[in-house]
């Protein structure tokens, strides 16, 4: 767990480096002129190495499992799209998809914090009921969640 919370940490950590930029005032010179902008580019970027983040991330659990071999580290890096889509997840998006194409079924947008019933099974089947539906948040994913936090 302590394993899982430091890459959590970290991917966080870089994360919101990535994205921090545009929430602040800012005057920018374009060419000749000078252009004022309701942003400002945030002054961590330029502590930025050039590259993209899920090589970093990569880089960084490689070394802590050096250094702790045993560690038993969940990825929140990049998927693996190596594979197919398991039959089990492919059925269920196919089924949710086709209740948007039908009136009696159809829901647009769900609840902010995810569809009622997807957290229901995310607490029992993964967390053993050990925690209520109303803990768990399903999301689009982090970079939106980290930009959405800035707001």
């Amino acid at each position: 767990v302590q394993t899982i919370m430091v890459m959590m940490k970290t991917i966080v950590a870089l994360a919101m480096l990535a994205s921090a930029s545009a929430f602040l005032p800012s005057t920018r010179r374009a060419s000749r002129h000078t252009v004022s902008m309701a942003v400002e580019r945030n002054p961590n970027f330029a502590k930025l190495q050039a590259g993209y983040l899920f090589p970093e991330i990569a880089r960084r659990r490689n070394a802590h499992l050096e250094k702790n071999p045993d560690a038993d580290i969940i990825s929140l890096g990049i998927g693996d799209t190596t594979q197919p889509i398991p039959d089990h997840i492919l059925s269920g998006l196919s089924g949710a998809a086709a209740e948007l194409g039908v009136k009696e079924t159809y829901n647009g947008y769900g609840a902010e914090q995810g569809k009622a019933t997807l957290r229901e099974k995310i607490a029992s089947k993964l967390y053993n009921d050990k925690i209520k539906p109303e803990e768990v948040f399903v999301s689009d994913g982090a970079k939106c969640d980290i930009a959405r936090l800035q707001m």
